[in-house]
């Protein structure tokens, strides 16, 4: 029975119905000697609360998108990677690497009437996740037959999984918004499987003899939706956003694969690696500081950086300030403030119309 699936949510919902029912039902016919009959009236309270508190945790699940199936929840659900033997300390390939690589069509369904999801593996990662993508409505209409669309690809937090974006998050209904209005051009959402370790943050780094995830999102990703899509193939028209450890991964992205993300919107996010897996190895944490790394750089790429943070959550703002200083030019660049919430959904969504249409005036 899937995590995520509807069945298990009602499965939940009517265990938290039946249990006190029985309990009702049965609790003055417990038989046995007393210290029995109180053991059974105990346990029948015990499951009662854990009913009631399974509904709550499934509920919180499906809705935020923390963990996709019971791999992910129980930490089984590992990706398995092959590593060739000359692997070193790089933070995430060449700088500048992109491409598409050797990929096949993939076979698409509907994860909501708008959104579609396939099950892909990277062709230099051998990374297996799942994308979820959003057209816009345009993509179909026969004025746009033609037309190549740009791209965002969208990262979620740690834990996190990508559709949260298709449901807490609700960004394709943000731009169809905004593209309505015409304050955003069609552009098509793109959200891909980023904690490809279960309960190990993989850091958004390409560890050694582990998993590649730079690569996997910094090439095999895009490369996957090129091939299937009328997407533009120029830097210029992607983009990479996220929220949390998303942020931190977005900018890392943008930082070593210009040649595939021309900008990068930072929700919340910070300069240097947290995951364990990453700060282990010194070179490792330093070549995924995307702060350090272009504070070395004579020669910065040409990108342009949203970072936005809310002043009553940590460093936040803070962290996107020193990002945005460390820029030889500024170009396009810009910071974006609340005054208010903290580390949660609700800011982000409000920080979403914003850093869809900074996106979407940085592309032809």
């Amino acid at each position: 029975m899937s995590l995520t699936g509807t069945s298990f949510f009602a499965l939940a919902v009517i265990l938290v119905l039946a249990v006190p029912a029985v309990m009702v039902l049965t609790w003055n016919r417990v038989p046995g000697p007393g210290p029995v009959r109180i053991a059974a009236r105990v346990g029948m309270t015990v499951l009662s609360q854990a009913a009631a508190v399974l509904v709550v945790l499934v509920w919180v699940n499906n809705s935020y998108g923390l963990y996709d199936n019971w791999g992910d929840l129980l930490g089984s659900g590992n990706t398995q990677v092959h590593m060739d033997s000359g692997s070193h300390l790089s933070a995430t390939g060449a700088l500048g690497s992109g491409g598409e690589g050797s990929v096949r069509p993939l076979t698409f369904a509907n994860f909501k009437p708008d959104v579609l999801t396939a099950t892909a593996t990277g062709a230099r990662s051998h990374i297996t996740g799942d994308i979820y993508v959003w057209l816009p409505p345009q993509y179909n209409q026969a004025a746009y037959r033609h037309t190549r669309f740009p791209v965002v690809e969208l990262l979620p937090g740690y834990p996190g999984t990508p559709r949260a974006w298709f449901t807490a998050m609700d960004a394709q209904q943000e731009l169809a918004s905004l593209i309505t209005a015409h304050k955003a051009k069609p552009m098509i959402l793109v959200a891909a499987k980023m904690n490809v370790l279960g309960h190990n943050d993989p850091g958004c780094a390409n560890i050694p003899g582990g998993s590649q995830t730079a690569t996997w999102l910094g090439q095999d990703v895009p490369g996957l939706v090129k091939k299937d899509f009328r997407a533009d193939t120029a830097a210029k028209d992607w983009a990479v956003m996220g929220y949390s450890a998303g942020a931190y991964c977005a900018v890392n992205l943008t930082v070593h694969y210009p040649r595939t993300f021309h900008s990068a919107v930072s929700l919340s996010g910070y300069n240097a690696p947290l995951a364990s897996l990453v700060t282990h190895h010194p070179a490792l944490a330093r070549a995924n500081n995307p702060y350090l790394v272009l504070r070395s750089e004579k020669h910065q790429p040409g990108i342009a950086l949203l970072m936005a943070g809310s002043d009553q959550d940590g460093d936040t703002v803070y962290a996107a300030r020193m990002m945005l200083g460390v820029l030889h030019h500024q170009g396009t660049s810009q910071l974006l403030t609340l005054t208010r919430g903290g580390h949660n959904f609700k800011v982000w969504r409000e920080m979403l119309p914003a850093s869809l249409s900074w996106i979407s005036a940085g592309m032809k």
